[in-house]
């Protein structure tokens, strides 16, 4: 390892730091990103970079316990530490927020696009969570109040502000591919069913 990351260039050994901390920092690097100044997806450098020098990328993430995966059909690497440290403790709003993410990019996204992202407004999600049974109705959450959620979102490449602010009626995002490693599609269908047997009263009750 130590022998392949001398072969480097300074410029690339300078580049590999700043790789390694983004992955450490976001989670998730993704392929393909959405430039909000020119209105359009980019091919990732950082993911162009570790694509290139996996081996040694792993290999220097192993000496800490982490887990490099690369999935080439979704366009994301992520990582993941083998003896599960270092997990972040999410609110209820976050985790509920996720939970209908999840749902959504699972039913709506098309495998065959080139970029494997969906299109989502906060308006939308709004509505999801009702009709899953995640908030109440006569309880609903204000938009307001998910803005640390989603910010929370967009740090870890979970999802793309695309237009709108994260306190926004307006909010338009993209959900990334990522999400598809943040929980399994089997868990959601699993609480799902679990959820939409809870009383009403039960239901985000602790989310206000």
């Amino acid at each position: 390892m130590l022998e392949e990351y001398e072969q480097l260039r300074n410029v690339e050994k300078e580049e590999f730091a700043h790789v390694v901390n983004t992955l450490m920092l976001k989670s998730f690097i993704l392929r393909d990103y959405y430039d909000r100044n020119a209105k359009m997806m980019r091919a990732s450098k950082e993911y162009s970079f570790i694509e290139r020098h996996l081996d040694l990328v792993s290999n220097y993430l192993s000496l800490s316990g982490w887990i490099v995966n690369k999935d080439s059909s979704r366009g994301v690497i992520s990582i993941k530490n083998e003896y599960e440290e270092n997990h972040l403790k999410l609110d209820l709003k976050t985790s509920l927020v996720i939970f209908a993410l999840r749902y959504v990019y699972e039913t709506q996204n098309n495998d065959d696009a080139l970029n494997q992202v969906v299109r989502f407004t906060s308006h939308e999600l709004m509505q999801c969570l009702i009709n899953m049974h995640l908030i109440r109705q006569d309880k609903r959450v204000s938009y307001s109040s998910l803005e640390s959620s989603y910010r929370f979102l967009e740090q870890h490449n979970i999802i793309t502000r695309i237009s709108g602010d994260f306190y926004e009626k307006n909010l338009t995002f993209y959900i990334n591919p990522s999400i598809a490693f943040v929980v399994d599609y089997e868990v959601i269908q699993s609480l799902y069913k679990q959820v939409e047997s809870l009383p009403d009263e039960e239901i985000m009750e602790d989310a206000e």
